[in-house]
């Protein structure tokens, strides 16, 4: 982890809860929750991690085009 001392910057997420690795088979499991309808609190539970590492997560796969935008976005169906 970095940590950044001086006053005049900030370093975002900075959060050691923030779970940066995923497995091919997590992320298999989390595009069919996100196809499903699953909400981001539900997935957050299902996978043991906070909401913002969903987020995160859910806009790297938007990013790559792994998953689409859906009519309720992170609220689910």
């Amino acid at each position: 982890m970095v940590t950044v001392k001086s006053g005049d910057t900030h370093l975002l997420f900075q959060n050691p809860a923030i779970k940066w690795v995923w497995t091919p088979r997590e992320l298999e499991r989390f595009r069919k929750m996100w196809e499903d309808g699953a909400d981001i609190l539900k997935i957050a539970k299902r996978f043991k991690v906070g909401q913002l590492t969903i987020a995160l997560l859910i806009m790297d796969q938007a990013d790559l085009g792994e998953i689409k935008q859906r009519q309720h976005g992170l609220y689910g169906k």
